[in-house]
């Protein structure tokens, strides 16, 4: 649950929606609840409840209570109650509530699991290069930067529904708005799958962070992952904490930066990709990367977290 503002976000939409789908076909003994709380005089008895986004009330009938904080980084640790545990993105996100218990689960990628397609590595003059985000930085490659082609969609400016500017990107590859629109009532994933379509109108993707300061240093890896599972060749830029300990981690070799010369340049970067085996390298590690993602691992972790210790059917 979460406050009513909250649960008309896409964050809470894209967590909560495909959490309650896969615990109704792989957790059946589970009854997984969406929507409002119960008042505290309510004859109803949760034995958890997650809270995304906002801090709950204190009420004996939510049973053990969880906080899923995401980027609602207002949500500090003297402002929760002590009884009240704590779904954060990161361990840095962590340390921000040293007196509650903590646990790290990161966001699945938002399109089908099952979805196969290997996005074909080939010789390209010049290399398409996409970047696909909302309010972000545009990435500074000069507009004569030789044999790179260029596009950045705002989502800020056109549209935060992708049904918004899709068409009036993907007309041209055979899409009208009843294609559009089919896919998104026949699939579950509809949405995501449409990004993977935009995605892989390209030759590499490039991701970059929101440059607020919490995102930084406490955000969410998501969007790079859910690149990586499109299997289109991402370029990160490694900027703030939480991009770095994720590129590091995994070592990850398709990045750059703009500071320092700890990794290469944009223009550097740029330059390897050109090279179809440095995409094809990008495009292994990637989904290699994305399997520890995969909604089937992710949200068995968040239901064990919540005190389910039972089987799985699938």
């Amino acid at each position: 649950s979460s406050t009513r503002t909250m649960m008309a976000w896409g964050s809470y939409l894209a967590r909560c929606d495909t959490f309650k789908r896969w615990v109704d076909q792989c957790a059946r003994s589970v009854e997984l609840t969406l929507g409002n709380l119960p008042r505290a005089a309510d004859p109803v008895q949760y034995d958890a409840t997650m809270y995304v986004k906002a801090i709950p009330p204190v009420q004996e009938n939510l049973g053990k209570t969880f906080i899923d904080v995401v980027d609602s980084f207002g949500i500090r640790d003297g402002r929760v109650p002590e009884e009240v545990e704590i779904i954060t993105q990161n361990q840095l996100q962590s340390s921000l509530f040293p007196n509650h218990e903590t646990h790290i689960i990161e966001h699945w990628y938002n399109c089908d699991p099952s979805d196969t397609y290997i996005h074909e590595i080939k010789e390209s003059n010049p290399l398409k290069v996409g970047a696909v985000c909302n309010a972000c930085p545009r990435p500074d490659i000069p507009e004569d930067f030789p044999d790179v082609d260029f596009s950045m969609i705002d989502e800020y400016k056109e549209g935060t529904h992708i049904s918004h500017w899709f068409l009036k990107l993907m007309a041209s590859e055979g899409w009208d708005e009843d294609k559009m629109n089919d896919l998104l009532a026949e699939n579950e994933y509809g949405t995501g799958m449409l990004y993977y379509h935009v995605f892989r109108t390209f030759d590499v993707m490039i991701v970059t962070p929101k440059e607020t300061r919490d995102k930084l240093r406490y955000g969410s890896i998501q969007r790079i992952v859910s690149v990586m599972k499109s299997t289109v060749p991402v370029l990160v830029e490694v900027q703030g904490s939480a991009f770095e300990h994720f590129v590091d981690g995994y070592e990850y070799p398709c990045v750059y930066s703009k500071e320092g010369d700890k990794y290469p340049s944009l223009e550097e970067a740029l330059d390897k990709l050109k090279d179809v085996s440095a995409r094809k390298k990008c495009q292994e590690v990637g989904l290699r990367i994305a399997e520890d993602f995969d909604p089937d691992v992710m949200v068995k972790q968040l239901l064990n977290t919540l005190g389910y210790h039972g089987d799985f059917e699938c």
